[in-house]
């Protein structure tokens, strides 16, 4: 472990927290003011790397919607040479059936699209598809490298939201952290080695 002694938490198992990093010596007003006269960033845009499985569950995912939209174009074509067209039920299943399938399909390839991570001055950003999750850096304490086990998280002040894991390529873990640790002075860094890692399991 480098800069940071590890804190083993019990409620993660194998994994090696660093210390939350204690409160910054400047007043909160003075901090803030500091802030404040920092010039603005442009944002910073990560990647989101989805897992193999992942991958097959959303490919999984569209080819079954796209097949339940061929499926309900094939009942309805029956259904208007039938000449039934003047039953309301059938015209209201025939839109639920295209409106679910559309739906999930759009959003299927909307996260296909643009899963990333947003990171500005003021908060960093889960982008999946339509769906967004803020966290505000304020909140954030440190964020720490396990080297061994190749993963970057990030470790919240809220005792409701202790950590996230970052999931982006590893060749971008470093920059990523660099880049979260320059833009709030309160967060602090660290990371531990396999070794270290390893010894903790030992101990466990």
């Amino acid at each position: 472990m480098k800069k940071n002694r590890p804190a083993y938490t019990s409620d993660a198992p194998e994994v090696i927290a660093p210390e939350l990093p204690a409160a910054p010596e400047l007043p909160a007003k003075s901090a803030k003011r500091t802030r404040e006269t920092r010039p603005s960033r442009p944002g910073t845009r990560y990647k989101f790397r989805f897992s193999p499985l992942t991958l097959a569950v959303l490919i999984a995912g569209l080819v079954l919607c796209l097949a339940a939209i061929g499926l309900t174009s094939w009942q309805f074509a029956d259904f208007l040479r039938a000449g039934h067209t003047d039953d309301p039920l059938e015209w209201c299943k025939f839109g639920l059936l295209y409106g679910v399938s559309a739906a999930l399909a759009l959003l299927i390839i909307a996260m296909f699209i643009r899963s990333e991570y947003v990171l500005t001055d003021r908060e960093l950003t889960l982008v999946f598809g339509f769906v967004r999750s803020k966290y505000p850096l304020e909140g954030i304490a440190s964020i720490h490298l396990f080297k061994g086990a190749n993963k970057l998280v990030v470790y919240f002040e809220d005792e409701r939201n202790k950590y996230m894991a970052i999931v982006i390529r590893d060749t971008l873990f470093e920059a990523f952290a660099k880049d979260l640790v320059s833009r709030s002075e309160h967060i602090a860094f660290s990371f531990s080695t396999a070794e270290e890692e390893e010894e903790f399991k030992k101990k466990k």
